[in-house]
């Protein structure tokens, strides 16, 4: 059942340092987009949300899916689309990761740091 959770938590929480990440997404740019995201594994949707995010934020969510690989589908402002298969699981380099970058977007395996 897909859930609907708009909540992402920010990186600096303590809640986001001691739960497994499982999308980490990052806005590194000066402006402020869209974005929709669909999860789903061979047989179902497994998560679905729109997001706004500000210039530079950058924000996750925890706990939201099972070890396994899933199809990752998301779209930029209405526009822009990536599509990727990404494996998840309690290690920090098979996480989702979502970046918004020169009005594009890309979907890796694992998240890398933000650049200064």
């Amino acid at each position: 059942m897909p859930s609907n959770s708009r909540t992402l938590l920010s990186a600096t929480s303590e809640e986001w340092r001691l739960a497994r990440e499982d999308l980490h997404i990052r806005n590194a740019t000066d402006a402020e987009h869209d974005i929709q995201i669909k999860i789903y594994d061979d047989k179902e949707w497994c998560h679905t949300a729109r997001y706004h995010l500000l210039a530079g934020q950058s924000g996750c969510s925890v706990s939201l899916l099972q070890d396994g690989v899933y199809k990752v589908k998301a779209v930029l402002d209405g526009q822009h689309e990536s599509v990727a298969a990404v494996t998840v699981s309690d290690e920090p380099e098979q996480t989702i990761f979502i970046h918004i970058q020169n009005d594009g977007i890309i979907i890796e395996e694992g998240v890398t740091p933000s650049r200064p």
